[in-house]
């Protein structure tokens, strides 16, 4: 049976929520294993690339423990504070809730004298390891890969750094707007003649993440076959720079300076851009000749493919702004949602700019349940909270939790006992603050 939500976060917004599945990714023929159930991960990562990682990863069932600093936790906790004062009483921000969801948190001091023995333990037993310190601190601290892999030479060992983990960058701090400003994306970006501009959201750091997924999943299947472990070296400027290609190319290949170009194609195609409606603006992605043809007549501006200044793909980047502003006298006509209905019908892909409430709402995410509830826990009032489910859905692939983003070492006590900690052991490393 289908179920349909609404979940109602206070001022995190409204988003419903549908789908054929449990939050914790039962199917419709019952319940289905999650293909990463039994990997054990460690997660010392903060912010946003590596613990979207490891959410995605705990989505596909994957137990992963979230090792955090015993004052404040996660970095992740103080950005975008959230204005329920149940979550900002428990450093749940709303940067933290969207990409912790999965996971059970532990506290450790990784500067005390008892931390190496602790991690050294919990890694013995993992499958996986995911950090996203600068550059050698790990290694500093003698939990780097050669280290670890004397303990467990079948560990996945995933270093996510800025730069990657050598080089003449490798050292440098970064955050994503720094790697958009180096990977070149800031300077295509915005319109055309106007200052860099970066994009709205993380881009690279959420990119970066997919990308650390593919790799650990790469690595654990090699293992399989090998039962060799691995170090794997991320890096969020590889990631930018890859998803750059098809930009990067006008300059390798023709020479061409890549500039920005507002909402236009990089082709500097005109019917490829983003116009005012009567209501609202619409994206039109219409390169083709056929796809123009059928714009214009959507439009009902039939003519226009037959008038010399707009026949060819030539004539009209010649001609764009006559050809603007014929588009936009017609647009006016209607509102964007009409307009991406009309031209959804004829074949031409075009959608209006929606805003974020706009996207909460969308009966296609309802429909896909990509926005997914999960329970609260009682310290922050209850209710449930909304996670972003994984973008692909398989016929036999079950994904989804039932366990919210965590409080702060909620698990503590919890995890060190299933890594073969004694009660006695776990009262005295808090007795010393190490955890």
């Amino acid at each position: 049976m289908e179920r349909v939500y609404v979940a109602d976060s206070g001022n995190e917004g409204r988003c419903r929520m549908t789908g054929t599945e449990n939050a914790a990714g039962e199917t419709r023929g019952g319940a289905a294993r999650r293909p990463l159930e039994g990997v054990r991960i460690i997660d010392f990562t903060q912010v946003l690339a590596g613990p979207y990682c490891t959410q995605q990863l705990a989505l596909l069932g994957a137990d992963v423990v979230k090792v955090e600093n015993r004052v404040g936790g996660d970095q992740g906790r103080g950005l975008g504070p959230a204005t329920d004062p149940r979550l900002l009483d428990h450093a749940m921000s709303t940067l933290f809730l969207s990409v912790n969801a999965g996971k059970r948190s532990v506290t450790l001091d990784l500067k005390h004298s008892r931390a190496g023995e602790v991690v050294r333990r919990l890694a013995a037993s993992a499958d996986v390891l995911v950090q996203n310190f600068k550059a050698g601190t790990m290694d500093r601290m003698g939990l780097g890969y050669e280290a670890l892999k004397q303990v467990n030479p079948r560990l996945v060992y995933c270093s996510i750094s800025g730069y990657g983990q050598t080089g003449p960058r490798g050292p440098a701090a970064a955050y994503d707007p720094s790697i958009q400003a180096a990977s070149g994306m800031m300077a295509v970006t915005g319109a055309a003649g106007a200052e860099p501009l970066k994009t709205g959201y993380w881009l690279t750091d959420m990119a970066t993440a997919t990308q650390a997924c593919f790799a650990i999943s790469t690595a654990l299947y090699h293992r399989e076959r090998t039962g060799e472990g691995d170090h794997l070296d991320l890096s969020m400027l590889d990631t930018a720079v890859g998803i750059m290609a098809p930009t990067i190319n006008f300059w390798q290949v023709n020479g061409q300076e890549p500039r920005p170009n507002g909402n236009r194609s990089q082709t500097d195609n005109p019917t490829s851009d983003a116009f005012p409606t009567g209501d609202g603006f619409l994206m039109v992605a219409a390169p083709t000749q056929g796809q123009f043809v059928a714009f214009a007549r959507t439009l009902g501006l039939a003519d226009l493919p037959d008038d010399p200044r707009f026949a060819t793909l030539p004539d009209r980047i010649a001609n764009a702004d006559a050809l603007r502003k014929a588009f936009i006298a017609a647009l006016a006509a209607a509102d964007a949602g009409t307009w991406e209905a009309r031209l959804a019908e004829a074949g031409v892909p075009a959608s209006r700019v929606a805003s974020v409430p706009q996207v909460c709402t969308d009966g296609q995410l309802a429909h896909r349940g990509t926005f997914r509830p999960v329970a609260r826990q009682e310290a922050l009032g209850g209710g449930e909270g909304v996670y972003v489910d994984l973008a692909f859905h398989g016929a036999n692939t079950a994904r989804g939790t039932e366990r919210p983003p965590p409080l702060i070492g909620e698990h503590t006590d919890e995890v060190l006992a299933e890594f073969g900690f004694p009660e006695d052991e776990i009262d005295g490393l808090r007795r010393e603050g190490a955890i």
